[in-house]
Parts: structure tokens; sequence; C-alpha cells
């Protein structure tokens, strides 16, 4: 019901204005010079963000008639209903960040969205065949004809430790979860905390979760629970939940989880009293490099359960671009193609590599000026290794509310709740929207 509303009023709001046909033209028409309103998270102070700010300020500069107005909202929830607010009301960003999948759902049915495949295609796909093929899976969707966004950041999720504490503890890094709850225990006799997790942001539970039904459960998991071909209150599913309810009863996803955020979860890790953290590849260029703690840092994959499982991860396009046709003239929207061109060229990564290295989207040459980085090239190596990768479990369901719901129910575990409970919240809360 909530889409099908959401759906409506964007139907409505799109009504006032006059779509003109679809033109291959990506250059700003001439008379008078467009703008244009990027949406995005990017308003932290570090190396990644700080790029992409300076690089829209590059295109600015430019003169080819565009301006680019940004609206950065680092914390995610806020940002996510700002935007989800904007689709509603009719009065939609340009272009925005989003992650893709079933979260983008309700504006491609609305269609409030512009079909990039066209763009891509041009000049026999040059701008499509910059990308790596594998990232391409959130950006389709199943009935409708076209590609709906361009990946813009990539990433996997790791574990990184404090190699201090793990020769002191004098313990190997942990290859399975088995191995993991053992060296946490280890740890907590110790009096050194195993992890220290800032649900307060509550994908940080969603993150580990997906980990476990991805290196435990397998890559097909993802799509089993998308059709409801397995449930989330099965026993398969319940084990991810208790795995997690007992770290959080035994302590070792740290202290006050919920009134700790992911920055001060990061803070804590880098002060050197925490022996693992697991984060997506970000987390070196962002917060890692250049640092004095870099060195007492090692990068491992993050453990399976299941042998079968362990070439899985959780990863790949994380940040994407789209463009809103709702209330757009051609103009605005091929000067949002242009900008996109600008930002996802192998020139802007060969210039991100120079400042704050992580695994991206599009092939291009590293230059003499990418300085040394062995965490990095670590984590090129584990992902050398990877056969399959999944993003967020929910991005590949088809109700878009999935992730909202099962990440707040994860969170229920650090305030008590059984494993039973999050699997009944969860299986509630589909039934309220009318899914299976």
């Amino acid at each position: 019901m909530k889409r099908k509303v959401l759906a409506v009023v964007m139907a409505m709001s799109m009504a006032v204005g006059v779509w003109p046909a679809a033109a291959m033209q990506t250059e700003a028409s001439g008379g008078d010079d467009i703008t244009i309103t990027v949406s995005s998270r990017y308003s932290n102070d570090n190396p990644d963000e700080n790029y992409f700010r300076q690089k829209v300020e590059e295109f600015n500069a430019m003169d080819n008639g565009i301006t680019v107005v940004m609206d950065n909202i680092s914390t995610e929830s806020d940002y996510l209903d700002k935007l989800r607010t904007s689709f509603a009301n009719g009065d939609t960003p340009d272009v925005f960040q989003e992650y893709g999948g079933s979260r983008c759902l309700d504006y491609l049915e609305a269609d409030a969205l512009v079909d990039l495949k066209p763009y891509l295609d041009e000049n026999d796909g040059e701008w499509y065949n910059t990308f790596y093929d594998s990232l391409w899976n959130q950006t389709i969707y199943e009935g409708y004809e076209g590609i709906y966004a361009v990946p813009f950041k990539t990433y996997m999720v790791v574990m990184y430790y404090n190699k201090d504490l793990f020769e002191k503890a004098g313990i190997e890094v942990p290859k399975t979860v088995d191995e993991m709850l053992a060296a946490c225990e280890t740890f907590k006799s110790m009096d050194i905390l195993p992890f220290q997790v800032g649900e307060k942001d509550n994908y940080r539970f969603g993150h580990f979760n997906n980990n476990l039904v991805i290196k435990t459960l397998g890559v097909d998991a993802v799509d089993k629970l998308a059709s409801r071909e397995l449930a989330y209150d099965s026993d398969e599913m319940i084990s991810t939940y208790k795995t997690m309810a007992e770290m959080v009863e035994k302590g070792y996803f740290g202290d006050n989880i919920l009134d700790t955020d992911s920055t001060t979860e990061n803070t804590i890790f880098k002060e050197g009293n925490v022996a693992m953290h697991y984060d997506g590849t970000w987390f070196i260029a962002n917060e890692l490099f250049g640092t004095d703690f870099y060195d007492h840092v090692g990068v491992a994959a993050f453990p399976y359960g299941d042998e079968s499982c362990k070439n899985y991860a959780q990863g790949g396009s994380s940040d994407m671009f789209f463009v809103s046709k709702l209330n757009k003239s051609q103009e605005q929207i091929d000067a949002s193609i242009e900008f996109l061109k600008f930002i996802t060229s192998p020139e802007y990564y060969q210039g991100l590599d120079e400042v704050a290295q992580t695994i991206v989207p599009v092939k291009f040459e590293k230059t003499d000026k990418s300085p040394v980085n062995p965490l990095l090239d670590e984590v090129n190596k584990i992902q050398s290794e990877v056969v399959d990768m999944r993003t967020d479990i929910q991005n590949y369901d088809p109700e878009s509310h999935m992730l909202d719901t099962v990440r707040s129910a994860l969170q229920g575990l650090a305030m008590g709740n059984s494993p039973e409970q999050c699997a009944e919240e969860i299986m509630q809360r589909i039934q309220e929207y009318g899914g299976q």
C-alpha cells in the first residue's frame, strides 16, 4: 500500500510538467545556463568526500553552461528521509545518491527515474565499458527495460584487526565464525574489547548479519529471502540472529552499543583498545591511511560460517547515482548526464587514487603519484579470491521497506530481544505490508 500511495503522489506531481522527447544530446542546450541539484551524503571531512566536493567545484568552474548545487547530508537516516519526502512532494534533486535495488523501486514504478542506457550506449558503449561488468546488477530491475543508475563507489566488507592485541593474546586472526567467537572470549578474559559496535547507526548490525547469511548460508540465500523461499523466521535465519544475540549477551560487541554511533566506533578502534572492527573497504582511505595507527592494523576476509561460502562476500556497488525526471526539463536531464560522465570518468578515479585509495567501479591506470598502501593491496588480494558478492541483502527484496524492517529488528537484539522475537518482528512487518 505504501508503494502505491507514493506512486500516485509522484504521478500527480509529474502531471504538472510536460516532458519533451528524449534526446541523445548530453551537453546542455544553448540559452540560459542550467542549474542542477546533486544530493548525496558526502559532507564528512575525509579524503574521499573532500575529493568529491573539490571535483564538483572544478566542474562548476568549467565553461559548459552547467552549475551544480550540492545538497550533502551525512546522517543516513536524515538523508533518506529528505530524499523520500522530495519525491512525495515532487521537488526532487536532479541527481541523487542511493544504494540501488528495491530501495528505489518506488521511484521507478512511478516513472520518476531516467533510463540511462541510451546514454551509456552512445559511441559504441564508450561510457558503459569503463565500468566493471559485475557492478550493474543493482541498477537493473526485473520487468523494466533499461539501466537506472551508474555505480559511483564499490566496496567489500572485511575484518580489520589490531595486530598488537592479537600478538599480545597469542592467537591467530580468525578465518571462521567459530574461531572469531573463540577469539572474542580470549580477549574478554584479558579485559580487551573484542569489538565496539556503534549500533546507534543500525546499519552496523545489518552489515554483520549480511555477512553471517552470505558466508554461512551462501549467496543463493539472498535470492531465496527475496522470493520468500527462505523465510526470515526459518531455522537457518534464526541461527544467524542467535549468533548475534549471544555476542550481545557476552559483551563481544562492546559497551553501550545503542548509545555509540559509527563515528565513535571508528575512533575507539583507532585508539588501539579494540581487537577487531568489521567495515567496508572505504575504511582504509577514510580512517586509516596517513595516520599513525595505520601500521598497527591488519585486514582479513570476514570469517565464514560454512567452508563452501568462504569465497563469498558482502560487497559490490555501494553508492550509485540516479537521475530524476520528476518535473525536470530535458535540458536539466542532459546537464545531469554530463555531470555523471564527469564524476565517473577514469580521470576522476585516477585522481581519487592519488588521495584516497579504495576499490572503485571503473577501470583506470594508476599514476606514479599513487602512494604505497599495503592494506589496500591486501584487500585487492582478498577481492581476487572472491567468486561472488552481494550488497545489503534487503536491496534485492521486492518490498522496499525490508532494509529498514530488518535493521530495526536486528537492533532489537541489542535491547535484549531474543532471536525468535527478532524473527517475529520481521515477519509481522512483512504481513503488515501485504507480503507473504
